[in-house]
């Protein structure tokens, strides 16, 4: 394995001023690089990071320098004849490079306007793709200023991260020059270069917001993103008592974009369907999406950009935090969207379906390996996870208290970078707690713990242990200080023993975890307890992220076979009288989980349908099929839940109703963009003999449409129960010629696989185009996440041998190593899940079906 040596140790650049000329139509760039910068000891050479550039020549203080070899460290040492003194110096680079297709370094970004194939060239330099640009020091903490001057064919908008300081034309290349960014690591240094148009906003305190798009969008897409950056701005700028420190703040829609956004300091990049909303077809899911991942970036402007972690084993500093805020920013924004119960249905979900695995990562973890920096961007863990913990500490010091304590952690650390014991050294400060006791074994051990709870009258009995799936787990003796986050209340709020045993005053039966911020499981020992608990979800008396929370408890107790799974299904169809569209999430989810156990048994969907209309109809009753715009948002997005379970009901009215829209819609992108993907999947799946051209007529619409449609359209095509319809999309879709984009390949891969009528079929192409995934899909931040989203799907005995026939020869692949491993895990447990719960969730659903019969 390779080990890192961090090279800021023998140069530490303060300065770069970087030239460079960008020719798309030559796929190359070349460029100078000057870097002003100290070593720290006398020596006779200086290296630098460089991947795939071809280096020209280099002069050490003026003077001739030797090239040495680019190693397989991405490194490059240049050798002077004379000794380098220890002190400042600067070294001059002249260079060269490809521009690629692969999404990270200097990348084109494709689009077609008016008929002609166009290029927006952009980079991506997170996490350490700055390297491939320009010879650095690509490390977080060698922080320096850049200064820019990018020569690119006339005629285009030219964008980085400070304002444009002068720009020069000669014949048919324009040469932009940018001011002096603020000191700052090198994976924030961006570009993006094309025909783009914006729309323009001011925040309160004058700081300029542009979103970009390029031209084959419509600019009224842009605005809804605009207003939402001034508000969250102006939102920063307040809670954090910190002036965003920039003049002006750029968001830039790529059409090819690998990540769902990156926070490059001044000029932020996004995926289209991350940024731009129509308002013409309003769906609040989709505004709601794109305002979560502009707080998430802007709160980067001070978590990670102003201040920096030290190195990635903290990467969670950067992420956790920005997972936090984004919630923290849109809670207040939008009162009406209750956010927190939107949290606990996405991040609490995302945190423990990924944290309940053996071999799972915790949050701070050492690098060893320069490949493996990309590995952790774990997206239930460094963001969910660590998000979750923070949102614990948040309400276990008081708002106040963590506020002032970010406020007194920025002013001290501007510009420079920390580890996690400055931000609880200002923390704990501001609270006057300890809180690195509280944080550190949270983000040092892996897993979560479960709370078992024995509750007989006033006396509780708790107890933790890891949870983790799978009869092979290992015993732990791993132990967390537990918020136990009771109501009502109890005498201990933090448990950190292995048992504990209290007296209560009132022998109600105790709720655990009742706002949703512990990261743990809890079990109600005694059935009459959980009963008590299904009764306070099924008439609202506990809040609504407590029932989210709750739900997921009992499906994940099923999973690690300590609760049957006909529990969970008793305690969902008593929820018929749910009001909240998140707790609606968590229904479906169990519902959803029930037909997976069942998959391959007719007589078992026919009596899901009804229990899916059972729990949809009362809603359809109040909400009806049509789109009320006077509709709080809530009910909107229940009213399009209600629509997807009656259509996956095969109700015949809302068949009917989906057909009639369909065939009066000219244009199906103008289907109420809510419920779109809904009917036009249950028109895929059961429309009666048009399906096959509905499909047809769908995959020749999904290159033009946007990039919210085309989600749509894969969901709707990947409902089919014809594997011939199937593979025609995919082919169609992907391998070199495919009409999708290299960004979304694993979307189509992992929606297909969903499908069990066409999985084999699925999985048989994904099998026989490998070659060209791994190719295509090796520097996306995303692959190592295939092995995870493929073994979802797996239940069967059969289906897990398909998974290892794939999965298994290529375990030696470090990038896929440890998701193989716990992909092989999670199948084992499913597939005993299913065993060891079939037939009694086969049996509770004929009960219930005689039940809806009399």
């Amino acid at each position: 394995m390779t080990k890192i040596q961090q090279l800021k140790k023998q140069f530490d650049p303060s300065h770069y001023g970087v030239r460079l000329t960008v020719d798309p139509d030559a796929k190359e760039f070349h460029g100078e690089v000057e870097i002003i910068g100290k070593t720290h000891r006398n020596s006779r050479s200086i290296t630098l990071h460089s991947k795939d550039l071809d280096i020209i020549n280099c002069t050490i203080d003026g003077k001739d320098a030797q090239i040495g070899k680019q190693s397989a460290h991405h490194e490059v040492e240049f050798q002077s004849a004379d000794e380098i003194s220890a002190g400042e110096h600067k070294i001059s680079v002249r260079f060269r490079g490809t521009i690629t297709e692969s999404m990270v370094g200097i990348y084109p970004s494709n689009f077609t306007h008016e008929g002609k194939e166009r290029k927006i060239i952009a980079t991506q330099f997170e996490s350490n793709h700055a390297r491939e640009a320009i010879p650095c020091i690509d490390e977080p903490a060698a922080k320096a200023t850049f200064e820019l001057c990018l020569t690119t064919q006339s005629g285009l908008t030219v964008l980085s991260n400070t304002p444009v300081a002068s720009e020069k034309v000669v014949d048919d290349k324009t040469t932009t020059s940018f001011e002096r960014t603020p000191v700052m690591s090198s994976y924030l240094l961006a570009f993006v270069a094309g025909d783009l148009h914006s729309v323009e906003r001011k925040t309160k305190n004058g700081i300029t917001i542009n979103t970009w798009a390029s031209v084959a969008q419509p600019k009224k897409l842009l605005n809804y993103s605009a207003d939402e950056a001034v508000l969250i701005l102006d939102f920063f700028e307040d809670y954090f008592g910190v002036p965003y420190p920039l003049e002006k703040c750029d968001l830039v829609a790529l059409p090819d974009f690998d990540a769902g956004a990156m926070e490059n300091w001044g000029v932020i990049t996004f995926r289209e369907v991350a940024m731009l909303a129509d308002p013409d077809n309003r769906s609040i899911s989709s505004e709601q999406f794109v305002s979560m991942v502009l707080a998430h970036e802007l709160s980067h402007m001070w978590f990670g950009n102003l201040v920096t972690m030290e190195w990635w084993d903290d990467l969670w500093l950067n992420e956790s935090f920005a997972s936090l805020m984004e919630h923290v920013a849109l809670d207040d924004i939008h009162p009406d969207w209750n956010q927190w119960e939107h949290y606990a249905a996405s991040d609490v979900l995302a945190a423990t379906s990924r944290d309940i695995h053996a071999d799972i990562q915790p949050i701070s973890i050492e690098v060893s390996d320069p490949d493996l920096i990309e590995t952790l961007f774990d997206p239930g863990i460094v963001y969910t996870k660590g998000g979750r913990l923070l949102k614990m500490l948040r309400e276990h010091i008081g708002d106040d208290a963590f506020r002032a304590g970010l406020k007194s952690y920025f002013e001290e650390f501007a510009y420079r970078n920390t580890t996690r014991s400055d931000l609880w050294e200002h923390l704990g400060a501001a609270s006057k707690l300890d809180v690195d006791s509280l944080m550190t074994k949270w983000l040092q051990q892996p897993g979560m713990p479960k709370l078992s709870v024995d509750q007989s009258g006033t006396t509780i009995k708790l107890r933790q242990d890891r949870f983790v799936i799978g009869d092979d787990a290992p015993k732990s003796d791993q132990l967390w200080p537990i918020p136990l986050l009771a109501e009502p209340a109890i005498p201990v709020e933090i448990l950190e023993t292995r048992d504990a045993e209290l007296l209560v005053s009132r022998p109600d039966f105790i709720l655990f975890n009742r706002s949703a911020s512990g990261h743990y499981i809890t079990h109600y020992e005694k059935a009459e307890h959980r009963m008590a608990i299904a009764k306070m979800l099924a008439t609202q008396q506990a809040d609504s992220p407590a029932r989210v929370n709750t739900l997921n408890d009992l499906i994940l107790l099923s999973r690690n076979d300590i609760i049957q799974y006909d529990e969970v299904l008793d305690t969902v169809v008593q929820m018929v009288k749910e009001r909240r569209f998140p707790v609606w999430g968590l229904m479906a989810r169990a519902v959803s989980t029930a037909n997976q156990l069942t998959e391959g048994n007719e007589v078992a969907r026919e009596h899901l349908k009804l229990v899916r209309a059972h729990l949809a109809k009362p809603l359809i009753d109040e909400l009806g099929y049509d789109l009320n715009h006077s509709f709080e948002p809530n009910d909107k997005q229940l009213q399009s839940l209600a629509i997807s379970f009656m259509l996956g009901a095969e109700n015949s009215e809302a068949l009917d109703y989906a057909k009639q829209q369909i065939a009066k819609a000219k244009d199906l992108a103008n289907l109420p963009s809510e419920s779109r993907a809904a009917m036009l999947g249950a028109m895929v799946r059961d429309g009666g003999g048009d399906d096959d051209s509905l499909s047809k007529r769908l995959l020749e619409s999904y290159p033009n449409a946007s990039a919210e449609m085309q989600l749509d359209i894969v969901s709707a095509l990947a409902s089919t129960k014809d594997a011939a319809v199937a593979l025609d999309a995919l082919s169609t879709a992907l391998g070199a010629d495919g009409i999708s984009r290299p960004q979304d390949v694993m979307r189509w891969l992992a929606i297909f696989l969903r499908n069990h009528y066409i999985r084999d079929q699925v999985w048989d192409y994904m099998v026989s185009e490998w070659a060209w995934l791994e190719k295509t899909l090796t520097n996306s931040k995303s692959f190592d996440y295939l092995p995870t989203y493929c073994a979802a799907v797996v239940s069967t005995e059969a289906m897990a041998q398909k998974y290892k026939d794939l999965f298994v020869p290529l375990k030696d692949n470090k990038l896929l190593k440890r998701n193989i491993a716990i992909g092989l895990a999670d199948i084992e447990a499913r597939v005993k899940w299913r065993k060891t719960n079939q037939n009694e969730v086969e049996a509770w659903l004929v009960r219930f079906a005689e039940a809806q019969s009399k």
